[in-house]
């Protein structure tokens, strides 16, 4: 049984709390997460609450659901008594870093207090730690047995770093938590580290750019992810939201299953390739500005039954020019397709991970098989040399090859 979530109590303090990482201050980031951790009131207690204040007053749909309660403090380190609330766990963060999330979820569900550091920072971050003089000031967890047996005139993270490491409390550290994320099918080592300076700014944005990509690619994935990067990294810095993104691809997919029914092929691939890149796009920016809800977890749904009208209406048309079996392909197409995703489950429930991240067959699988990419792909180029309708036949026995290779590893896996 988890324990109950714990008073979060936010350090902010201008300038670092409100230095910028694609489009959003570390303060508004950090929000954004908690809300997604399942906090919904926080106590922020700065030295510039002005600035502060200013800051927050700015409408935010993507943290409005944590009630905030700002208060002053004295300049300087924050001290032991200025984080006395009372709260028999109190989880004390900075602003003035960025967060993994999964750091955060880890350090809320500690019980006793527990600082967090980071033994051996990535070789790419630590020029990004080099003002801070090995104290970590980031994090911690804090109970009321420890918070009553301290000097209240102490400064916090000075006194927690100490007695960490003197073993007098706990340390989360970041370097040994688990690195695998099945949503995205790859290992991304959760970090955390101070604001960066202008310079050092492209290299702290590797980091969220990093848990933004999915794993495990299609070919044409590893084609369209520098231009998704390109598009999310000006997305970041504007007022549109991913799930504007989601609704201009969906209505994009519905003009191209209307030009494919009327065989108007070639504009229906250009708009297929477009939403082929848009389809990354507001995925990545959801989660690199933390702007992920609960509708966009929908997507995929809306995605599988707009892809499924293409190949309808692409079996539509080429029954009209003669394709005789055209719908029974559509069929095969489509029950493979539901195989497929059986099999998959079916290893997940058993590894706990993607069929497609399993082996490196499974790798080279998904690199391949037939999907909606590589389906478009191939309908480009069975255009390009003038035979469309056997470009369509190859989609669909592609994806039952897919679907065979697919079924024969989830029984392999499952023995």
């Amino acid at each position: 049984m988890e324990p109950p979530r714990p008073q979060l109590l936010i350090l902010a303090d201008a300038p670092d709390a409100l230095s910028i990482l694609f489009g959003i201050s570390l303060l508004e980031r950090l929000l954004r997460v908690v809300q997604r951790l399942g906090f919904r009131e926080a106590i922020i207690l700065s030295n510039s609450v002005e600035q502060i204040e200013a800051h927050l007053a700015k409408p935010s749909w993507a943290r409005a659901d944590v009630a905030l309660s700002v208060r002053s403090r004295n300049a300087g380190a924050a001290r032991v008594g200025d984080v006395a609330v009372g709260a028999d766990r109190l989880l004390v963060v900075s602003a003035g870093f960025y967060y993994d999330a999964r750091l955060l979820k880890e350090m809320a569900e500690r019980t006793a207090t527990t600082l967090l550091i980071d033994s051996a920072p990535p070789v790419e971050s630590v020029e990004l730690w080099s003002k801070q003089g090995g104290v970590f000031r980031a994090a911690a967890l804090v109970d009321r047995e420890w918070l009553l047996s301290q000097d209240h005139s102490a400064a916090l993270m000075d006194q927690l770093s100490s007695d960490a490491a003197t073993g007098r409390i706990e340390a989360c550290d970041a370097a040994f938590q688990p690195t695998y994320v099945v949503a995205l099918r790859k290992d991304v080592r959760p970090v955390f580290f101070p604001a960066p300076p202008p310079e050092h700014l492209p290299v702290a944005e590797r980091f969220p750019r990093d848990v933004a990509q999915n794993g495990v690619l299609d070919f044409p994935g590893f084609l369209d992810s520098p231009i998704e990067d390109w598009i999310v990294s000006r997305l970041c810095r504007t007022a549109i939201t991913p799930n504007q993104v989601t609704v201009v691809t969906m209505l994009i997919g519905l003009v191209v299953t209307v030009l494919f029914a009327m065989g108007h092929l070639w504009w229906g691939v250009a708009l297929a390739y477009a939403i082929e890149v848009l389809d990354g796009v507001d995925g990545k920016q959801a989660r690199t500005k933390v702007e992920t809800t609960a509708t966009g977890e929908w997507e995929h749904v809306t995605d599988y039954c707009i892809e499924l009208s293409w190949w309808m209406a692409l079996a539509f048309h080429f029954r009209s020019e003669k394709l005789q079996p055209a719908y029974w392909l559509l069929l095969l197409l489509v029950g493979s397709d539901v195989i497929d995703r059986l099999a998959k489950r079916a290893v997940k429930r058993k590894v706990g991970r993607n069929l497609d991240d399993v082996s490196n067959f499974d790798r080279f699988v998904r690199c391949i098989g037939g999907r909606r990419n590589i389906n478009i792909w191939i309908l480009i180029a069975a255009l390009a040399l003038g035979d469309a309708a056997n470009g369509f036949v190859l989609i669909c026995w592609w994806g039952a090859a897919t679907a065979a290779a697919h079924v024969i590893r989830a029984f392999q896996i499952r023995l």
